[in-house]
């Protein structure tokens, strides 16, 4: 894609909508505007990059503008921008896995490659100073500024009354800032000691920096260039990178000029065009403004880092340092998973794109780590990933420039857990060429890997295998057996590859290998645990309590995000984990979306007092959240939407729940949720009861709805007929692609289902 190209909005959503298969509604209504505009952030202060910038994007150009000193700033970044080198010169062996005895050989946790470089990291493109002079200072304690979240403009007002306020923008079809306002300008590059100086220049009034990042014996490097232009009170401020031209300077100054030639109140009219596109795929409205606020401010949060064909964003979206923690790796052991699960529930599936093609990009790594670690079959992805990795094949470096530590990047679910943002696209966004031509290869090969795997492990008493040697995401010792994690996502990935083949007719008889390994997954572990009663526990002879806090709450995995434990499990098995995860700790760190929606998906009306509780303690003024331990703009806390969205509708195995778990004292409504089978849900809850229930389908097929009403009518194209929930209490309807359905409780004496558990 041709990122230079100025692009009208029909074109974007005409190319979005036949690549991607997403519907899209021209000129459509955004469903709650006052709860949209409600939640702008308004601040009177900017002068903390952590915890007050303002975040602006536009799914791969973003920057965060704060105050310092005298001058507001723009500190700005841009997903492909990365120091990539990876030094693997004085990294001891790789491990290597000898399955079928249970051992290894090789390996160690202190690699320098990871431990003792600077790099791989992304990198600030350049600093954009605004009113760098005592005739435009801008005072930290007298700037008020505002967040407009439906438009993506930040304004700032200035000292001076007289003076309109400064407006700042990243053009959603573009990769510019358009800049209005009375302040000088100039671009100060980001300096590290490991990497050559910026160059500077100007070239018939267009002043520009151009920073080159450093070469290695397996990688090119690269160069980036950012240009400044100002006309008639306006600024221009471009960012093209190598990745995208082969005349990167030439390009740069081209777009600025073309951007500043252009009629400006055009150019915002296409960018508020694009924002009002993606706000009118849903909404919600809540009687509580924390969640409501929470909701938008991360729906907008995931397109100022996301869209497709872009490089996907690493753990950080936004660089208040430089020197983010875990070189902004691409972390599969939750965190990145996280990122591209949110998403979907909030209908925008697009967003993910740019993961799933980067898997698929990384399937010729995984393919040699799998064969080089475990000498299995297939692909198996290490827990940290970066962007433009060779194929290790024909790399020089030593272990192949394999990043790889010893134990957290060899936990088999890992693999398994990545793919599944992928089954989760298709499960949302039902498609069968995208299926085929994006999805499957990939899956196919973890699936491939996690069938051979198995069949070189030992089994216990039972024929079951021994899953080892693994490790229990951050807990415990390296070469443990049956983890919960590795269990949910291994069954989890033979179930999808399996769905997969059927759906496109092929691979019948790997599909039959991989049936006969999933009925060779032993149960997840168990211990007495308070009172006796058993509670699962994070591997095989763990005792309750040898984790006494969690980082990622392992036990709780089936549940979520392992989706093998849902509403419709057995009441037994649903006791067991409502014990569990009533005696689960965590420390504070990546568990809280995980652990609550947890609870959500068992309906346990805590969900919702703790993430409360949670987040709210970690709001930050600027409008988004501050991890413990983690710091500032984690692109996983965009994942808040989506825990929201999971308190007002759940699609777990592809059964529709309707407020699953919010409290029915609190009135609610939300429109065009996602769920799987491409269903888009709209309802409304007041006094305790539901009161609207509409359905869209996007694609069709089978719609099955757990009835919120004892009895039913629905309205399709007009005619009303009688539903009745089965046995379950799950309705099943066959659905036309386009076909809107609203659903009505039918007149009679029984009362609303409850939602909470029995």
């Amino acid at each position: 894609m041709n990122k230079l190209k100025i692009c009208v909005v029909g074109r974007i959503a005409g190319l979005m909508a036949l690549v991607l298969g997403v519907a899209v509604k021209v000129e459509a209504a955004v469903p709650f505007p006052a709860a949209l505009d409600a939640a702008a952030v308004a601040e009177d202060r900017l002068d903390d990059v952590g915890s007050r910038a303002l975040v602006i994007g536009n799914g791969d150009l973003n920057a965060l503008l704060y105050s310092q000193g005298a001058s507001l700033r723009l500190r700005i970044s841009k997903n492909d921008v990365w120091d990539a080198r990876v030094d693997t010169s004085e990294d001891p062996p790789m491990a290597r896995f000898e399955v079928s005895k249970h051992t290894w050989v090789g390996g160690a946790s202190n690699v320098v490659s990871w431990w003792n470089r600077p790099y791989p990291q992304p990198r600030v493109c350049a600093n954009l100073i605004l009113g760098n002079d005592a005739s435009t200072a801008v005072a930290p304690q007298q700037v008020r500024a505002r967040l407009d979240l439906r438009r993506a403009v930040a304004e700032v007002s200035l000292p001076d009354q007289t003076k309109p306020p400064i407006q700042v923008r990243t053009l959603a079809a573009r990769n510019v800032f358009l800049i209005h306002g009375d302040l000088t300008a100039k671009l100060a590059p980001q300096p590290a000691a490991f990497l050559p100086a910026a160059e500077t220049g100007t070239s018939d009034g267009v002043t520009w920096l151009r920073q080159r990042m450093p070469a290695d014996e397996d990688y090119p490097g690269m160069e980036i260039v950012t240009a400044l232009g100002t006309r008639d009170g306006v600024k221009a401020v471009a960012v093209v990178t190598s990745w995208e031209s082969k005349d990167v300077l030439s390009d740069a100054l081209k777009l600025v000029r073309q951007t500043l030639a252009a009629d400006a109140e055009v150019l915002v009219k296409e960018h508020d065009a694009v924002w009002q596109q993606y706000w009118s795929a849903s909404g919600v409205q809540l009687g509580d403004r924390d969640f409501q606020d929470w909701w938008y401010r991360m729906v907008y949060y995931m397109r100022c880092f996301s869209k497709p064909g872009v490089v996907p964003v690493g753990l950080f979206a936004g660089l208040a340092s430089d020197e983010t923690p875990w070189h902004s790796s691409y972390k599969i052991n939750y965190n990145i998973w996280q990122t591209f699960w949110a998403p979907l529930a909030v209908n925008h599936p697009d967003l993910v794109e740019p993961w799933v093609r980067y898997l698929k990009h990384s399937l010729a790594r995984a393919r040699w780590f799998a064969k080089v670690s475990y000498d299995c079959e297939g692909a198996c992805y290490h827990s940290d990933l970066f962007p433009f990795e060779p194929d290790p094949a024909r790399c020089k470096a030593k272990n192949n420039r394999q990043c790889a530590y010893v134990p957290w990047g060899y936990t088999l679910g890992m693999s398994g857990m990545a793919v599944q943002n992928l089954w989760l696209c298709h499960l949302y966004r039902p498609d069968r060429k995208y299926l085929e031509e994006e999805i499957y290869p990939v899956l196919r090969d973890v699936a491939l890997f996690y069938a051979s795997f198995m069949e070189k492990c030992q089994r216990d008493g039972d024929g079951k295998v021994l899953l080892g040697p693994s490790f229990s995401p951050e807990h415990g010792n390296f070469g443990t057996d049956n983890n919960p994690y590795d269990i949910s996502f291994i069954g989890y990935t033979f179930d999808a590859a399996i769905q997969a083949a059927t759906t496109l007719g092929c691979d019948d008889e790997i599909a039959v290998r991989w049936r006969r390994m999933r009925g060779l997954l032993p149960a997840c572990p168990t211990a007495p645990g308070p009172g006796e009663q058993p509670v699962v526990v994070d591997w095989k002879g763990c005792k309750f309590g040898e984790v006494p806090e969690h980082n990622i709450t392992v036990p709780v995995v089936p549940v979520f995000p392992g989706d093998q434990v849902t509403w419709f499990s057995p009441q037994s098995e649903k006791d067991l984990y409502r014990r569990t995860i009533g005696v689960t700790r965590h420390n504070g760190n990546n568990s809280n979306v995980m652990l609550n929606v947890a609870r959500a998906r068992l309906s346990m009306p805590e969900a919702i007092t703790e993430t409360r509780q949670w987040f709210k303690g970690k709001a930050t003024p600027n409008g988004m959240f501050a991890w413990q331990g983690h710091g500032n703009y984690l692109s996983e806390s965009s994942a808040v939407a989506a825990l929201v969205s999971e308190f007002l509708v759940q699609s777990v195995g592809n059964v529709i729940r309707v407020f699953p778990c919010w409290p029915k004292e609190i009135p609610a409504g939300f429109a065009d949720l996602r769920a799987q089978g491409g269903f888009l849900v709209s309802a409304q809850q007041a006094d305790g009861k539901i009161v609207t229930l509409a359905i869209f389908s996007t694609v069709g097929g089978r719609l099955r709805l757990l009835a919120p009403w004892p009895a039913a009518t629905v309205d399709r194209d007009g005619n009303a007929m009688q539903v009745t929930p089965g046995t379950d209490g799950i309705v099943e309807l066959d659905t036309k692609p386009g076909e809107r359905l609203s659903f009505h409780k039918s007149h009679s004496n029984h009362q609303d289902t409850p939602s909470t558990p029995k």
